[in-house]
């Protein structure tokens, strides 16, 4: 074999280097194989090679710590001289992954290795090259200016914000940050979670992937089923399952279901993927009339059909930089499916200029706010305006009375809807927060938010209790279970 040839070719191509001559380790077979990259391993590898800072949410066993070692070999070996920083909750398993590379280092042609290991201790390895790789548990590791940082099972970390702002300026000379997980079920807000939404939405620095458990190539249908069965035996939920093996992120990032409202497992079936239409005024678009308004945070699904009946949830805040979003989600009449949502930190007067907007385009439809606080000027800002609808809620006056008794009926609609699939929701957030949706309290869980699960269950509370066509719109009346309960606000 042409070794210098060989060694060129690797030193411009990770990808080619783990292929051909990186080795881990095979628990069931207790032996080490040569690394054959699966596809979606083979893009996550470009992915961290492209990517400086990234963050990595994943199903169970899908060889993401040997990858990650893959290219931090990649690294001390061409790349020379790196500084790789191995970091975990508990030093024994930073160590570990330490004594993994070290394993894989010294499986490599004597052509690729360098001319002597300068010291190999239990969390020191270092080369001639003047390469080095280093183990920490999360505690450490602060003085070191490293070429690539690796955190593994970062959402178990209890203080990673503390951790990583002690640790990122040490590789922002030009270094690599790469935080992996599985998620943590007990803390449906944290900082690994965070880094991943803002991720998704292109906000901050880090670029995102999203691991599924069909990201691997050996498990089918049938072995879903079957484990999911054997999880949920357990402890009589899908919990553990969806934090070891999520389909979608959602079923990763949603807290743990014992409690909510409505399961994500009825709003699983119910999601319907979409990309937002094009607004006027950008770029590729076609002629105004069939574009969405120029919103910023509008995100439109389905423009307005001819003849089809639209309906407004708009759940409204104080407007402020450290408020709650006024959030707006628009549905179709006919079939209950959620076209358009809408949310940012919009004081209720604007709000209802931007909802006479949405609802000029979606053939003037009709509005159903929360009638709280912030709720009352939004009303008086609808009626002063005059252009559209206002419909009434379950106590005959103009919006939806956020009380206790109010509170349960619009939940009580929304699960409803879910559970007989009689309803569609498309957005992420909006799905992410309807599934957070405490049981015992009817609120997202403290620091996550919930105002487009309240405007969702708004549109859908509209539909489920008023006649569209009429003036002015009333409730159905049936007999009411929870009649005398007080009036206090929400």
């Amino acid at each position: 074999m042409n070794y210098k040839l060989e060694w060129l070719k690797c030193a411009q191509s990770p990808e080619y280097f783990v292929t051909h001559f990186v080795h881990i380790y095979n628990a069931t077979l207790r032996a080490w194989i040569p690394f054959d990259l699966w596809p979606t391993q083979i893009s996550t590898l470009t992915s961290i090679h492209n990517q400086r800072l990234l963050v990595i949410l994943k199903a169970r066993q899908l060889g993401l710590s040997w990858l990650s070692l893959a290219y931090a070999l990649w690294m001390i070996t061409f790349q020379a001289p790196a500084t790789i920083l191995l970091f975990s909750l508990k030093e024994a398993e930073s160590i570990e992954l330490l004594v993994r590379l070290h394993a894989m280092y010294n499986r490599l042609p004597s052509a690729f290795r360098s001319k002597t290991v300068v010291r190999s201790a239990s969390k020191h390895l270092e080369l001639s090259n003047g390469s080095r790789a280093l183990a920490f548990s999360t505690r450490g590791g602060r003085s070191y200016t490293g070429s690539l940082a690796i955190v593994d099972e970062a959402d178990f970390v209890p203080d990673l914000a503390l951790f990583l702002n002690a640790v990122k300026p040490t590789i922002d000379a030009g270094g690599r940050l790469l935080l992996i997980s599985t998620s943590d079920k007990r803390r449906p807000v944290s900082t690994f979670k965070n880094l991943f939404r803002a991720a998704v939405k292109n906000i901050g620095d880090y670029s995102s992937i999203f691991l599924p458990w069909r990201a691997h190539p050996e498990r089918d249908d049938a072995w879903h089923k079957r484990t999911r069965a054997e999880m949920h035996a357990q402890r009589g939920t899908d919990d553990d399952f969806f934090a070891e093996y999520p389909a979608t992120p959602e079923e990763a990032l949603a807290p743990e279901q014992l409690d909510r409202r409505i399961p994500l497992e009825w709003i699983t079936p119910c999601i319907v993927e979409a990309e937002p239409l094009l607004a006027s005024g950008e770029p590729g678009t076609g002629p105004a009339s069939q574009l969405p308004p120029a919103l910023p945070p509008l995100a439109a699904y389905v423009a307005p059909a001819p003849d089809h009946h639209y309906v407004i949830g708009a759940d409204p805040a104080e407007g402020n930089p450290n408020s709650d979003d006024s959030s707006a989600t628009v549905m179709d009449a006919a079939s209950w499916e959620e076209v358009a949502s809408f949310a940012g930190k919009i004081e209720p007067t604007v709000f209802a200029h931007y909802l006479d907007t949405i609802a000029a385009w979606y053939n003037h439809a009709s509005i159903m706010p929360e009638r709280n606080n912030h709720g009352h000027s939004l009303i008086a800002a609808l009626h002063n305006s005059g252009q559209h609808r206002v419909l009434t809620g379950f106590d005959g006056k103009p919006g939806w009375l956020s009380n206790v008794k109010g509170k349960i009926l619009l939940y009580d609609h929304c699960a409803d809807a879910f559970r007989d699939q009689s309803v569609t929701v498309t957005h992420p957030e909006t799905i992410s927060q309807l599934s957070s949706i405490e049981a015992s309290t009817l609120r997202a869980p403290q620091g996550l938010h919930d105002d487009r699960a309240d405007s969702f269950a708004l549109a859908v509370a509209a539909l489920a209790t008023s006649n569209l066509h009429a003036q002015p719109s009333t409730a159905v009346k049936p007999h009411d279970p929870l009649t005398g309960v007080d009036d206090d606000q929400w």
